[in-house]
């Protein structure tokens, strides 16, 4: 699985240089900067990218202006701007304010940088996934960014998001983090990974237990076969249409059946979010639990991980941002019951940190485990 992982690490990693010149085609600028601020670019999770740009200008950012970055610290007043604000460094403080500081004087002036357009691509409160900040910078002779620029550049943010989660998902399937192994394992509705001739790229411990307890579908030599010649022509019916850059899910019920007359349903799709090149030789196939179909996250967590109700709650709590104490409000029960049940949770899943349990709960809730 290791080669698997590292396969899919090298299919998905973002050029960034090639996303930064996309941009300028579209926005005017003297250059572009996609960088994780919380994060020093020794960091194998952070990006530092530019064009237009020497790379000496973000190193110096880094190691010490980004500390007397005036135009960030007007913008983070009142808290960290969220997920999708676009800031325009003209509207935060006035020149004159602007022109007599540091900043300025040893950073902004040299590089010949007069305004900004911030897009906060990622506000890093997701677990697992860093603060990102994408800059286009112009001269101080160059124009103001103007409403139609702002629009085209907030049109651009989920892209944008994607080519990080697919750099973090690069990072984690290169090392294989375990937290994430421990996600799709955990999961209890079977999932197999797909490429486009059958073969199975990942499967979970759910999948692998199917494949070995029901005639209906089993691995031969790596491939996922169906026992019924037209079922195994539908899937790869439905694979095709996948490939080709079909955007709705595929269902599919197994012909053959059972002994005690159960059906068996499937779900293929492509992993949210991507287009259809960036998922080649990659379709999610879900065998599906009537029982948990239509349901919300809180019934969802219960059939997928096996939690009770009251720990299902307390997760969702928990990935959501709340306190113990709003949760034990949410349920009506003291907080020492949160703090309960919460450690029922670590030995349950065989976690020790909040962090670990959010990631769980976001990855348990989203079906591209890997590619996210």
């Amino acid at each position: 699985m290791n080669m698997q992982a590292e396969a899919r690490s090298e299919r998905f990693a973002p050029d960034f240089q090639s996303v930064l010149s996309d941009i300028t085609r579209l926005i005017e600028a003297r250059a572009i900067t996609l960088y994780t601020p919380h994060l020093a670019p020794s960091d194998p999770r952070a990006v530092w990218a530019a064009t237009g740009m020497p790379q000496e200008a973000l190193n110096e950012y880094a190691a010490y202006y980004g500390s007397l970055d005036v135009w960030t610290q007007a913008a983070t007043r009142d808290g960290l701007p969220p997920k999708g604000s676009l800031i325009v460094s003209d509207e935060l403080l006035p020149p004159e304010d602007l022109r007599r500081s540091e900043f300025y004087n040893d950073y902004l002036k040299p590089y010949e940088i007069g305004r900004t357009l911030v897009s906060i691509v990622d506000d890093g409160k997701l677990p697992g996934f860093p603060r990102v900040r994408l800059s286009i910078v112009r001269a101080e002779a160059q124009r103001p960014f103007d409403a139609r620029e702002k629009a085209t550049l907030g049109a651009m943010q989920q892209l944008l998001r994607t080519v990080m989660r697919l750099h973090q998902g690069s990072i984690l399937a290169s090392g294989q983090s375990q937290l994430e192994v421990l996600a799709f394992d955990r999961l209890k509705e079977p999932i197999f990974i797909l490429d486009a001739d059958t073969s199975v790229l990942a499967s979970n411990e759910a999948a692998r237990r199917i494949a070995q307890s029901d005639p209906r579908l089993q691995l031969l030599r790596g491939r996922l076969v169906f026992s019924k010649a037209g079922d195994n022509n539908d899937l790869r019916t439905a694979l095709a249409a996948l490939e080709a850059g079909r955007e709705a899910p595929v269902f599919l019920q197994l012909s053959s059946s059972m002994a005690d007359g159960s059906p068996l349903s499937l779900i293929l799709s492509r992993p949210s979010g991507l287009t259809a090149g960036q998922t080649q030789n990659c379709i999610v196939l879900q065998v599906l639990d009537a029982e948990a179909a239509g349901a919300d996250d809180k019934e969802l967590l219960v059939a997928r991980l096996a939690l009770t109700e009251a720990e299902a709650v307390v997760a969702l709590g928990v990935a959501r941002g709340m306190s113990h104490e709003d949760i034990a409000r949410l349920r009506q029960t003291k907080v020492s019951t949160v703090r309960t049940i919460l450690q029922r949770l670590y030995e349950k899943l065989r976690i020790n940190k909040s962090t670990e349990l959010s990631r769980l709960v976001h990855q348990t809730l989203s079906h591209d485990i890997f590619l996210r």
